[in-house]
C-alpha cells in the first residue's frame, strides 16, 4: 500500500472515531423509568361506591360500562382493572401495565365459578346461541 494512501485511510478512520465520540457525548441515553411494580393488590367484588372508578375505566377504553357483578383489582385506592363475571368483559387502565392484574382477576373469577374465557368469547357465545335456536337441535 502506498504510504500516502495509508496516511489518508488512517486520517479517515480517526475522523470517524472522533465523530462517533462527539455523537456519543451529545446523545446521552435517556434514563428509563421503571415500570410500576405492584407490591400490594386487592382483588374484591364491586360495591356501589366503585361506580365512578368503573366509569373512568370505561371512558379510558372508550366503551360503555356494563352493569352487574364484577371483580376489581385495586392498587392503593385506585381501581386499575375490572372484570364482569357474567359477561366476561374486562376493562383496564390502558396507561399502566395491567396484564398481570387481568390474569389475577381471571383466575379469581374461575374460582368463583365463572366460565373459562375460551367458552365465553363473544363469537363463540353467539354461535352457541344460534345452534340452540336452530330446529336441528330442538
Amino acid at each position: 500500500m502506498n504510504p500516502l494512501n495509508a496516511y489518508l485511510a488512517l486520517e479517515i478512520i480517526n475522523d470517524r472515531v472522533s465523530d462517533a465520540e462527539h455523537h456519543r457525548l451529545a446523545h446521552t441515553p435517556r434514563e428509563r423509568k421503571p415500570l410500576p411494580r405492584y407490591d400490594a393488590v386487592t382483588i374484591r367484588r364491586t360495591t356501589p361506591d366503585d361506580w365512578t372508578a368503573l366509569q373512568r375505566l370505561a371512558e379510558l377504553e372508550g366503551r360503555p360500562a356494563p352493569t352487574g357483578s364484577a371483580l376489581v383489582a385495586e392498587v392503593g385506592e385506585r381501581v386499575l382493572v375490572a372484570r364482569w363475571i357474567e359477561s366476561d368483559l374486562t376493562l383496564a387502565d390502558p396507561f399502566l401495565p395491567t396484564g398481570e392484574l387481568v390474569a389475577l382477576l381471571d383466575a379469581r373469577a374461575r374460582q368463583l365459578g365463572a366460565r373459562p374465557r375460551f367458552l365465553t368469547h363473544p363469537v363463540r357465545r353467539t354461535a352457541i346461541a344460534l345452534r340452540r335456536r336452530s330446529p336441528a337441535h330442538s
